[in-house]
């Protein structure tokens, strides 16, 4: 859609409260792209299932993002306790496939700018599989580029990937913190200069040994909850999600 940077900035606040309630990480960025899914999808009603309609992108407003599925996915409503009440989350299908799907925008892609990826994220031990995405925008291949927050084997781990210097380079970090049956888990995955970190939970961040700089720019849609809307190798989340969100700088 041609977005410029939005304006919506990020507040203060510490990791292990963001845990529960709706407060931004102890950070200082520029969000791009914020899921909350508070509201009910267009042309839709509560509580689901949903096989259409969209979320609207709280940082960017006129944005969304739409659902697409394949038989039989679906997405339907769930909530999750955010320490005075109860916020909206969504739940991902037990079977099929079903993502949300966001248009390529050029604030969407950091380049090499500094960023950060998040989500709440609620997983039980029968919904973890091998390959299960978040949040992402791009492929992992020699020709492309990416970020993307996963959770396979109930593990979450930031996949990054693009060029330096003319040369293509990619980095998969592993937090090695499984979140099943944990109830519902804050995950921050983020750059900063050279350095490439995940957070989980209030654990303490865990940082990869590679240099993280790199340039990420590519024109994929952003997608959350799988790789696509196909049946195969598409990396379907089965799990609950909320607050899905993308910061630059």
């Amino acid at each position: 859609m041609g977005r410029t940077m939005s304006a919506v900035a990020l507040g203060v606040a510490t990791l292990a409260a963001a845990v529960l309630v709706d407060t931004a990480p102890a950070y200082a960025a520029t969000e791009q792209l914020r899921l909350d899914f508070d509201a009910t999808p267009t042309g839709q009603v509560e509580p689901g299932p949903w096989t259409s309609g969209c979320f609207a992108d709280v940082a960017t407003p006129g944005d969304s993002g739409c659902i697409a599925v394949s038989d039989p996915g679906s997405i339907s409503r769930a909530t999750r306790p955010n320490g005075t009440g109860s916020s909206p989350a969504l739940a991902f299908p037990a079977s099929g496939s079903a993502v949300i799907q966001v248009p390529d925008a050029p604030n969407l892609n950091p380049g090499s700018l500094d960023f950060t990826i998040s989500a709440m994220v609620k997983l039980s031990s029968g919904q973890v599989t091998a390959g299960a995405n978040l949040v992402q925008k791009g492929f992992y291949s020699e020709n492309s580029s990416q970020w993307k927050l996963q959770v396979d084997n109930g593990v979450p781990a930031c996949r990054i990937a693009g060029f330096r210097n003319g040369s293509w380079t990619g980095i998969l970090l592993s937090s090695k913190i499984s979140i099943a049956d944990q109830g519902w888990t804050f995950v921050q995955c983020k750059r900063r200069g050279t350095v490439l970190s995940i957070t989980v939970g209030a654990n303490p961040s865990v940082t990869a040994p590679e240099d993280a700089s790199m340039d990420i720019s590519n024109t994929s849609k952003v997608t959350v909850g799988a790789k696509g809307s196909g049946l195969t190798n598409n990396d379907q989340f089965r799990g609950e999600l909320d607050n899905a969100v993308f910061s630059v700088g």
